[in-house]
């Protein structure tokens, strides 16, 4: 009976698994042949209504939207809302052969998320579920099949409605949409205008949105817009009427005045829209909802065919404001600095004879723990291994621990011994050496070498 249960276990295992292998194969989509082909990044026009499918996904997900990421030579579909990625691994004839290179389970975090592909690794940025409008950027792991998460200075709630990649400054600027969050029963209704840094992994704000573009925004409106790298900004389509062109980086706002554009992206008497529209080299390709193959038109397309406006996209942060703070934090410094000298005047016995007893033999003799955790590394670091931060944690201890405690015990004792070390030995060497691991630059291994460790335990 045992045993029949690991065949089924591991039979659901292996057929789990294998799913995320399976080959899907498209045929006649003129619109993704072509795509394919061309070198180069591309972004595609971002709709909220979600009616863009390309393969036939089965059962549960059926029903879920997909788009479209394009890197220099490669081409994926993302099923929207979770983390199911798709890849185009080879062409034959008119038909492209997709393979799902992801194993992931969750979904549902992530709606309307922004994705793209930035250098050679494809991103995610922002997005709404589980009861929360998140602003965190994510990136896919080729080599885990999982996606990972990136730690930004602030994390600013942001979909993929009105956002703009600039490629040549690894930037992206994005609108700040009203949104509610039902945690804290709370209404954000301000719409800010910030930038976020792909080097520094820095949100930053530019300003509000301005008053002249602020009431074209109401909550829930559904709108189409898609990124014209050639013009620097966003063409938006904004209450089914008006197209703009926002311009994030110079702060300006245009009108589309070529009547000519303005009908291909407003739905005919048949019903038919744009469903797939992207920008490259001055020219705006688009195909029909009413084309199964989606064959691709286009249209050129160029700063002429807009009107400058009389207005800025947003309002930009008071510069004196920030002046402001800047002096009222070297103010408030200050005023804590001559406060501690104070009381370090009236504690000055007491300092001085702790800073003898900091000084004394022994109180720099190294203590059982540490002794027992010198011994380890150096025994590991002859047998060529070196230790781990999870070993290290386990010697004092600290495995039950939360990860900050764990953090801060680690780090004072290694401190601390590298401290006596150097102080019994007068010497510059650190005793515990730390290495970064070649396969993941985040994390630490931990070394003694020969000579110094003989030093200590010799004592």
């Amino acid at each position: 009976m045992m045993n029949m249960k690991w065949i089924i276990t591991l039979s659901l295992f292996l057929f789990a698994n294998a799913g995320y292998c399976q080959d899907s194969i498209i045929v006649g989509n003129q619109g993704l042949n072509r795509i394919y082909e061309l070198d180069g990044p591309i972004q595609f026009s971002h709709q909220i209504s979600g009616k863009l499918k390309f393969l036939n996904e089965e059962g549960f997900f059926s029903n879920f939207p997909q788009s479209l990421i394009k890197g220099e030579k490669d081409l994926f579909i993302k099923i929207e809302g979770t983390g199911r990625l798709y890849k185009v691994t080879e062409r034959k004839n008119d038909s492209l052969f997709f393979k799902r290179i992801d194993s992931t389970f969750f979904f549902g975090y992530n709606n309307n998320a922004y994705a793209f592909k930035y250098n050679d690794t494809i991103m995610s940025l922002g997005g709404f579920g589980y009861w929360r409008f998140n602003g965190q950027l994510r990136y896919y792991s080729f080599k885990n099949r999982e996606w990972d998460i990136l730690p930004l200075n602030q994390e600013i709630p942001v979909s993929k409605e009105c956002i703009y990649l600039d490629r040549a400054s690894n930037l992206i600027y994005f609108l700040q949409m009203p949104y509610s969050d039902p945690g804290i029963n709370k209404e954000y209704k301000q719409q800010f205008v910030y930038k976020l840094d792909l080097t520094s992994k820095q949100n930053i704000l530019l300003g509000e949105l301005s008053p002249e573009v602020y009431p074209n925004f109401p909550v829930g409106v559904q709108y189409l817009s898609v990124e014209l790298p050639s013009l620097g900004g966003e063409l938006i389509v904004l209450n089914g009427r008006d197209i703009y062109l926002f311009h994030f980086k110079n702060n300006e706002v245009y009108k589309l005045s070529n009547t000519a554009i303005e009908k291909t992206f407003f739905s005919s008497s048949a019903g038919t829209y744009i469903d797939l529209a992207f920008e490259r080299s001055g020219k705006l390709f688009y195909s029909q909802s009413s084309d199964p193959s989606h064959q691709l038109d286009s249209i050129p397309i160029s700063i002429k065919d807009f009107t400058k406006q009389n207005y800025p996209l947003f309002i930009p942060v008071n510069k004196y404001s920030n002046l402001y703070l800047g002096i009222g934090f070297v103010f408030f410094t200050l005023f804590g600095f001559l406060i501690y000298r104070k009381w370090k005047k009236q504690n000055n016995q007491n300092s001085i004879q702790q800073e003898y007893s900091f000084s004394d033999r022994k109180e720099n003799e190294f203590k059982s723990n540490e002794l027992d955790l010198i011994e380890k590394i150096y025994k590991r670091s002859l047998e060529g291994k070196s230790y781990s931060v999870e070993d290290i944690n386990a010697t004092l201890g600290l495995s039950k621990k939360s990860l900050e405690i764990q953090k801060k015990i680690r780090t004072e004792t290694l401190n601390r011994i590298n401290h006596r070390f150097k102080i019994l030995f007068d010497t510059e060497d650190e005793l515990i050496e730390r290495i970064r691991l070649e396969e993941d630059r985040r994390f630490y291994k931990y070394i003694i070498n020969e000579e110094n460790g003989k030093k200590v335990l010799g004592l």
